[in-house]
């Protein structure tokens, strides 16, 4: 299977941002919780944020401290092999309070790397 290029990658991260927005809108974490279809989806969401995170370069995330690169390449880990010790709590700030600052350094990413294709 070829490497995807890095604005794939951020793509697919801003997708699943966008997605977990979209199914959280006007919910509540007692409505998130209670609902364990949304549960799976927004943790299957997560691990492919998770993953394409790994393939930013480090140069990348340097210019975007606000944002906890291996905290955001771990949650997945923690998805995918102590599923069973997953805090909803913990999910649930992630997706509410820790998405902003990463939605935005992402679109910054795509911005930067779409001028430098232009200059």
């Amino acid at each position: 299977m070829a490497k995807a290029p890095l604005r794939d990658r951020l793509q697919h991260m801003m997708e699943a941002i966008q997605a977990i927005e979209r199914l959280c809108a006007g919910k509540d974490f007692a409505s998130y919780t209670g609902d364990p279809d949304l549960v799976a989806a927004v943790e299957r969401y997560i691990e492919r944020l998770s993953e394409a995170s790994r393939h930013v370069p480090d140069a990348l995330k340097q210019e975007h401290p606000s944002v906890d690169w291996r905290g955001v390449a771990d949650i997945g880990n923690v998805l995918r092999h102590a599923y069973d010790q997953v805090v909803d709590q913990e999910i649930w700030e992630a997706v509410t309070v820790d998405f902003e600052p990463l939605k935005k350094a992402v679109a910054a990413i795509l911005t930067e790397i779409g001028q430098r294709r232009t200059d």
